[in-house]
């Protein structure tokens, strides 16, 4: 069994940062759904739940190996420390851990879960929203020391505010975009994830510090040796709009007099919500023949018990009004692609069998 009962998806040690006067016990938030900002919420209380991993001890020490070596790298690159390859490993196997693991990621896999169990006479038994939950952040949890090198070729930058506005963080504080999917379409999908080309992943720090990942061969930014100085009050709303779109429910901040300025941006960021997280498709077998099956799609409540059904689950993804100024598209972008519905990928997920499939080749992008 598990030896601690109150387990943090977000762990207290990133949030420490954020704290008031940086001591880790409390706490500003601002609450999205009543667009209020609450002072000095105990830490204890945010981000948790009990058995969150299960009790599953393995597992819960192998999560926090991954944690421990954080709190002391956030406190380097807080002085100004050089970003070498421990940083990097660190940081790299940090947020691809908190990106699989917070309660708002379980939530969209499970809500994914539940779409498949809720078709009309599915005999499939259905989990309740909480217990889909739990079951989907463990089996990541669990497919984690398989796929946390996925994003080792991805290149690390990090932002150092030099404006007045803070860097925000919050319950879904590790973000996965994509602007090549999101402004590209006719060159990519809408959908995407990890492995694909032009993956970017947003992870806070501090109050003035921001992690980047993305991929080399789509993006630039011009880095100084995986520093960037970040003087536009512009490129800090930028990052902090994706955890205003992405969260699901807290902002968390640790000046009480910024108050204003994060409900100010939450105003800005939060109609760029999605109304849904998933869009859900059902199709029902209509003919067969010698060429195949073909489904039309219909309305669940027009779906009668006993027909086949097939059922197509999309993510919902949030799409900024802005980029940061410093990440710029490569004039030589490239990805690899099958000319399938897989999309585009990565040469690195290739090579290491992320991605599997025959006919890959470069595409410029």
């Amino acid at each position: 069994m598990a030896d601690n009962k109150n387990q943090h998806f977000v762990p207290r040690v990133h949030l420490r940062p954020f704290t008031v006067g940086g001591e880790g016990l409390a706490i500003n938030l601002f609450n999205l759904d009543r667009m209020k900002a609450i002072p000095n919420a105990p830490v204890r209380n945010q981000c948790s739940g009990d058995y969150f991993y299960g009790q599953n001890r393995l597992l819960e020490n192998a999560i926090n190996f991954i944690e421990n070596p954080y709190g002391p790298v956030i406190r380097h690159l807080a002085d100004n420390g050089a970003i070498g390859s421990a940083v990097e490993i660190v940081l790299k196997r940090f947020i691809y851990l908190q990106y699989l693991r917070t309660e708002a990621a379980s939530f969209k896999a499970s809500e994914m879960v539940l779409a498949l169990h809720d078709v009309p006479g599915s005999d499939l038994p259905v989990p309740t929203v909480k217990e889909a939950a739990k079951e989907a952040v463990q089996a990541a949890m669990l497919n984690y020391k398989d796929t946390m090198r996925i994003v080792d070729d991805l290149t690390l930058c990090v932002v150092r505010n030099r404006t007045g506005s803070p860097f925000v963080t919050s319950d879904d504080p590790a973000v996965l975009t994509n602007r090549l999917h999101i402004q590209r379409p006719r060159k990519a999908r809408p959908s995407f994830g990890a492995k694909t080309a032009g993956a970017i992943f947003i992870l806070p720090l501090t109050p003035m510090l921001c992690a980047l990942l993305y991929d080399g061969a789509v993006y630039s930014s011009g880095h100084r040796a995986h520093w960037i100085d970040a003087d536009r009050s512009a490129d800090i709303l930028a990052l902090n709009s994706h955890q205003i779109m992405g969260c699901w429910a807290n902002l968390y901040f640790r000046d009480w007099d910024d108050r204003e300025l994060v409900a100010a941006q939450a105003g800005t960021s939060k109609p760029l919500r999605p109304e849904t997280r998933q869009t859900v498709t059902q199709a029902v077998l209509e003919k067969t023949n010698d060429w195949g099956e073909y489904y039309a799609v219909k309305k669940p409540t027009n779906i009668r018990n006993g027909e086949k059904v097939l059922v197509h689950v999309v993510s919902n993804h949030p799409v900024p009004a802005a980029w940061p100024s410093f990440l710029r598209f490569r004039p030589n972008g490239r990805a690899y692609s099958n000319n399938t519905g897989a999309g585009l990928t990565r040469s690195w997920c290739l090579e290491q069998g992320f991605v599997r499939g025959e006919g890959y080749h470069k595409v410029s992008i």
